[in-house]
């Protein structure tokens, strides 16, 4: 069969593929050899604001955690030295408020106490009166400054993806803001005439897009941000133009269907038009008609247009 004005089109069957091992290993060349992520800008956030930023540079604490001496437990504080001797057979025994002070987990030990006696390990014998039979060690039950983290100390190395318990060190530390990474800005470019925004698809043949949202949610899930473009129409040059265009302002491109090796699949056509073709099919199934490709110093990664096909992709690339 001819395309358009009787011209010809050679059309590509798969008769050699990449292993997968190659074709990932290609795909990550690429971004090194780019250092996509050296090109992104900086941005300085609230901490409480930065879960699932990279950071730009390591962070350091500005303040120590606990900042202050804190009883680790609930019971009495007191100077260990004055428990020496303490037993079964030679009991000890502090008058409250003069040489036992309650604490609870958390509250500032005394200045001059050095030790935290459990609660349960003293008896009141008295008004006022508490009794121990087991002497205490210097600092025992207790959380001295800097015990979890010390100021200068380096919480989060660069390049990091900060979790919630980054986030929780973080504040812990007194930093209040970070620096992190941009969002990487990611163009989805959906091809196909059959396409119809979900809830449009009334007519036989057409195809409601909802590859392009499941991709943008994984994108932002993954701490991007993309943007989706309109569908492309089924034409190497109209794609190809698309790719070029999207290349101008995105850091990454994800073109969806029209990369297989139907009579209408011209996305690996069109990536080798605009730049560098650098695979097109893997050795996996679901997943074959993957393309890899460089435009205009831009990544751009070409999905199958079944929709598990897709996904699967996205997720090994």
């Amino acid at each position: 069969m001819t395309e358009g004005k009787g011209k010809r089109r050679s059309r590509e069957f798969y008769l050699r593929v990449t292993p997968l091992e190659q074709a990932l290993a290609k795909w990550r060349r690429v971004w090194g050899e780019l250092r996509l992520r050296d090109r992104l800008d900086a941005e300085e956030i609230p901490t409480e604001e930065a879960l699932g930023r990279v950071t730009a540079e390591s962070v350091s604490a500005t303040a120590s955690s606990p900042h202050y001496h804190a009883a680790a437990m609930d019971g009495i504080a007191v100077r260990a030295a004055d428990t020496a001797g303490a037993s079964e057979l030679t009991p000890r025994r502090f008058r409250v408020g003069a040489e036992a002070v309650y604490v609870n987990t958390g509250d500032p030990l005394p200045e001059e106490a050095d030790a935290v006696i459990m609660i349960e390990d003293t008896a009141e014998v008295g008004e006022g009166e508490l009794e121990i039979t087991a002497a205490a060690v210097p600092w025992q039950h207790t959380r001295v400054i800097g015990e979890d983290i010390v100021a200068t100390e380096v919480i989060v190395p660069a390049g990091q993806r900060l979790r919630p318990v980054d986030i929780g060190a973080l504040l812990a530390a007194g930093v209040l803001r970070v620096k992190v990474k941009a969002r990487p800005r990611v163009a989805i470019i959906p091809t196909g005439r059959e396409l119809v925004s979900p809830g449009k698809a009334e007519k036989p043949g057409e195809v409601p897009d909802f590859n392009s949202p499941m991709i943008a949610a994984s994108l932002t899930e993954d701490g991007a941000q993309p943007a989706r473009r309109r569908p492309a129409s089924d034409a190497p040059e109209a794609i190809r133009e698309e790719i070029e265009r999207a290349c101008e302002t995105a850091d990454l491109v994800i073109t969806i269907a029209g990369a297989s090796a139907g009579t209408r699949d011209f996305t690996a056509e069109a990536i080798r038009a605009a730049g560098d073709l650098l695979v097109h099919g893997i050795a996996t199934r679901p997943g074959k008609p993957l393309a890899l490709g460089v435009v205009r110093d831009t990544p751009v990664a070409a999905l199958p247009g079944y929709p598990v096909s897709a996904m699967l992709c996205y997720d090994l690339c």
